[in-house]
């Protein structure tokens, strides 16, 4: 059995309700497609080029201040590209750890396991991903809210949101 693997091949969701806050980091599909100037495009995705790249950094967020925040029940979910495409596979790799090591996955149980508690166990990793993902985007958005210049005075928000508890 290859866990990892199919873990990856998981693509992730998003509460829709977060769309505005990614695509403000994030260069969106139209500025590659040269729809708008080089400096916009450089302005709008100085921060994060992909969804994933800012859905990465939104769960590393979530697990260093330890907080999830489940979908609610009535959540609009959106989905996007598989794990195995993010890059850096490092950076991946990091991530998925991080999470691992948050997982109640019973490594010694899991290999006599039947395949449908395996899938089961894939199924919660991917949603408690998700719930921390959901938590960084709660405190980007949060400190927008507080602090509406925090990220357009600073280059180094990011890097500093990670370091603020």
């Amino acid at each position: 059995m290859d866990l990892l693997k199919r873990i990856k091949d998981r693509a992730p969701e998003y509460d829709a309700i977060h769309e505005s806050l990614i695509t403000k980091f994030t260069l969106v599909q139209g500025g590659r497609a040269g729809t708008s100037t080089d400096e916009s495009a450089w302005e709008q995705g100085k921060y994060f080029s992909t969804k994933y790249e800012i859905y990465m950094y939104a769960a590393l967020l979530g697990l260093k201040n330890d907080y999830r925040v489940p979908f609610s029940k009535d959540a609009k979910k959106e989905k996007f590209m598989e794990i195995r495409s993010w890059q850096p596979p490092k950076l991946v790799d990091y991530v998925m750890m991080c999470l691992l090591a948050k997982s109640d996955i019973d490594f010694n149980e899991l290999e006599k396991m039947e395949e449908a508690e395996v899938e089961k166990q894939i199924l919660a990793y991917r949603k408690l991903l998700e719930e921390y993902a959901n938590g960084g985007f709660d405190k980007i958005r949060a400190k927008m809210e507080a602090e509406p210049g925090f990220f357009d005075s600073n280059d180094n928000c990011f890097i500093d949101l990670l370091d603020l508890k």
